[in-house]
């Protein structure tokens, strides 16, 4: 997506951008209530810190631990506070990386719209679930999927448009790289139960498995980079 400068991947980004718009509306109809000021910073801090150090996947992909925040973040921030969430860990991914503005408008547009329906779905789940920690853990878990599986279908949507990499080939549906970020999305509900119970400071010490997971990430990513090269070759 080197500039986004075919016509089919200027249509697609601005369909994308569409898109974000509306999940933004649709999240505001849903209304959910705002989380205190302490809760914002720090998810939104720990946020930025994890999405402004990414680790680099086949093809310039990246891939980064953010998502158990954004998983709180969606379950319990209303929607002016979740579309500032994912501008600002954008915006401290932009200001260390330099992404080109086409690439990083479609990954901020693809977050928000990720986001916004794993949020709604979360509140809407809520009406079903049962009350406590073990409806708010199961919600938690739920929207960290959805956004796992909408970010992903977004993302090689883009890849085979402007790169011509099929869902296939981009890699982004390797089994062992979606079984690590289940794992990582596990990590929120945990998170969230702890801080709504003894405060946001907790998740300076409950984030702290992203750490290992982190590290595991980036050996699966390293271990199959060649299978997934072998499989652009015969592709080709």
């Amino acid at each position: 997506m080197q500039g986004g400068t075919s016509t089919a991947t200027r249509a697609f980004i601005g369909g994308i951008s569409l898109a974000a718009l509306l999940a933004a509306a649709l999240l505001w109809r849903t209304d959910p209530a705002a989380a205190g000021l302490g809760t914002f910073v720090v998810v939104t801090a720990l946020g930025a810190l994890a999405h402004a150090y990414p680790i680099r996947g086949y093809r310039h992909q990246a891939y980064q631990v953010t998502l158990p925040f954004i998983a709180i973040a969606a379950a319990a921030f209303s929607a002016p506070q979740l579309i500032a969430f994912i501008l600002l860990i954008h915006l401290a991914e932009q200001a260390r990386l330099r992404r080109p503005v086409s690439i990083q408008w479609f990954n901020g547009c693809d977050y928000l719209i990720s986001a916004a329906i794993a949020a709604v779905l979360y509140h809407r789940a809520a009406l079903l679930l049962p009350d406590g920690a073990l409806g708010q853990l199961i919600g938690a878990l739920a929207a960290g999927c959805t956004f796992i599986l909408v970010n992903r279908v977004l993302l090689a949507g883009v890849l085979w448009v402007a790169r011509g990499l099929s869902p296939l080939t981009s890699g982004l549906f390797q089994p062992e790289l979606l079984a690590a970020d289940l794992v990582i999305a596990w990590v929120a509900g945990p998170m969230m139960i702890v801080a709504l119970e003894a405060g946001p400071w907790t998740m300076l010490i409950t984030a702290g498995p992203l750490l290992l997971a982190r590290a595991a990430l980036a050996s699966l990513i390293a271990l199959r980079q060649p299978a997934v090269q072998r499989t652009h070759a015969k592709a080709a």
